[in-house]
């Protein structure tokens, strides 16, 4: 079974080598990520004006006062409008700031292709929020690495290597 494989290995940390990342696979999501730690897991409800009430998982963990988080959106029985959820989430985004950086990014290559967006802001807060969406498979994916002003280096991530599994 393929899934949608979300791989942070290429980003760079003073504080946190390559080796101490690790793969967590979440079949039952249809995804699988490396985090610098073990992910704390919460339930939540995604904020949308398209639908009320939408399930979601947050996959988080802080380090180095680097926040990695990553947000499954269940849109069941609203598939038809996938591409509406991923649009309302980036620009939800980039109404949070100023647009530093913006990519189509793919993951798998032919007819198996997903396509995304990643959008790099800069809020006022003084946060830099680099966030990857995808929509597959009735899921919206949002990745997201949040630097937090604490850590002084905003510009501590290079972009996101995706790859499948």
């Amino acid at each position: 079974m393929r899934i949608l494989a979300f791989v942070f290995l290429s980003f760079v940390f003073g504080a946190s080598p390559a080796a101490a990342w690790q793969e967590y696979v979440y079949l039952d999501r249809g995804f699988a990520i490396q985090f610098p730690a073990k992910p704390q897991v919460s339930m939540g409800t995604y904020p949308s004006t398209l639908v009320k009430g939408l399930k979601s998982s947050i996959y988080s963990v802080e380090d180095d006062h680097v926040l990695y988080r990553m947000t499954v959106v269940d849109l069941a029985g609203h598939n038809e409008a996938g591409v509406n959820f991923l649009n309302e989430a980036a620009y939800n985004l980039i109404r949070d700031g100023d647009v530093t950086f913006s990519d189509f990014p793919r993951v798998y290559q032919d007819e198996e292709a997903i396509y995304g967006v990643t959008l790099v802001v800069d809020r006022p807060d003084g946060n830099r929020v680099r966030t990857s969406l995808y929509y597959n498979k009735g899921r919206l994916y949002l990745a997201e690495a949040i630097v937090l002003p604490a850590r002084g280096d905003k510009d501590m991530t290079t972009p996101s290597r995706f790859d499948q599994t």
